[in-house]
């Protein structure tokens, strides 16, 4: 009988500093990922991951932040970039559709369909592609063939998420992968799976957040081609951000979120969201990579950087939201070096 109460008391204890043990361990597993990626040679596996679409920022709203997103992650929205946002958002039936359009032809969307489920969690059904417009296909000496290719992708996903306490959230989200690259000798329907872990977490400050999330954990498992290889990584990558709004301008949000894929340089993004009045929010962000970080911190303290060799193509990102009862709307444009202006809209539904 004398057990009993001890034991309670350390599991009440437990479940009290669990939220602090969470965030400790998301800190220390970030460092020591970004020790050990920051030493080795990046440009050996720039490139190499399979199924490179996962990067695309298709959702309206982190594309006007430039993904600066892992952190403020709410919705149907969160799919994708923090699982356990999906948690974040009223308990009712929601859709959402997205479309995302370069003038070159290439395009991509997302349909998502959420609803709250027993036990207090949250899901969540997507589908999203790309098409990446019409390429001229070359024969061996490089001379065009006259017919063109039109590759495609397409990955559906299941999220699951919940709010594990006042504190913390958690998601998982589990995608089917596949990609065609065109009707040429060969060729033939890749496919793969990943899977998306996430976190959220709320301090009693009310005015800051954290959040975490290793996005593209998995494998292709079907080559594009016959006889090609499989087992190759996903663009694996480990996100960890913060959002902050001063209390004395609380209708402005600043996040910065830090990225270090596998197959990259380390990305630094970071926007600024603005709630103007409660029907209208305008958000803008920027994306810079450690090559363009680096150059910028040493010519900023006078010493000799050189000239920039690289850097993200990501520049500049601003964006809207437009939300009248049930129906909201989200809208961003960005500009990509070497690619010009990109655009995203994306259309949500409460369902009654």
């Amino acid at each position: 009988m004398y057990l009993v109460p001890v034991i309670l008391a350390r599991k009440s204890s437990l479940q009290r500093r669990l939220p602090q043990l969470i965030a400790r361990l998301a800190i220390l597993s970030t460092l020591c990922v970004f020790t050990t990626v920051s030493a080795q040679d990046y440009s050996d596996r720039a490139g190499t991951a399979e199924f490179q679409y996962l990067e695309t920022l298709i959702f309206a709203r982190p594309a006007g932040l430039a993904g600066a997103y892992t952190s403020l992650a709410q919705g149907l929205d969160a799919v994708g970039y923090n699982p356990a946002g999906v948690s974040r958002s009223e308990q009712v039936r929601s859709v959402s559709g997205t479309m995302r359009y370069h003038f070159l032809g290439v395009s991509s969307g997302n349909v998502t369909y959420g609803y709250p489920g027993m036990g207090g969690i949250s899901y969540a059904f997507s589908a999203a592609y790309i098409n990446y417009g019409r390429i001229e296909e070359l024969d061996e000496q490089g001379n065009a063939s006259g017919k063109k290719d039109i590759p495609v992708s397409f990955n559906p996903s299941f999220t699951a998420s919940r709010k594990a306490n006042d504190n913390l959230r958690l998601g998982a989200t589990l995608k089917g992968l596949s990609e065609y690259l065109g009707d040429y000798e060969g060729s033939q329907l890749a496919l793969g799976w990943g899977v998306d872990l996430g976190l959220q977490y709320q301090p009693n400050v009310r005015n800051l957040g954290f959040g975490l999330a290793l996005l593209n954990l998995g494998r292709k498992e079907v080559a594009h081609t016959v006889d090609g290889r499989t087992g190759g990584l996903l663009p694996v990558s480990l996100k960890g951000g913060m959002y902050y709004f001063p209390l004395d301008l609380p209708k402005a949000k600043l996040a910065v979120d830090l990225e270090l894929p596998w197959h990259d340089t380390p990305r630094l993004s970071g926007g600024i969201e603005y709630a103007y009045n409660p029907s209208l929010t305008l958000r803008a962000g920027s994306r810079l990579d450690w090559v363009e970080t680096r150059y910028y911190f040493l010519k900023a303290t006078d010493q000799r950087p050189g000239e920039l060799q690289g850097g993200n193509a990501l520049k500049l990102a601003s964006g809207f939201t437009f939300q009248a009862d049930a129906i909201g709307l989200d809208y961003a444009v960005q500009y990509w070096y070497g690619l010009s202006w990109v655009h995203a809209l994306t259309i949500r539904y409460a369902l009654i």
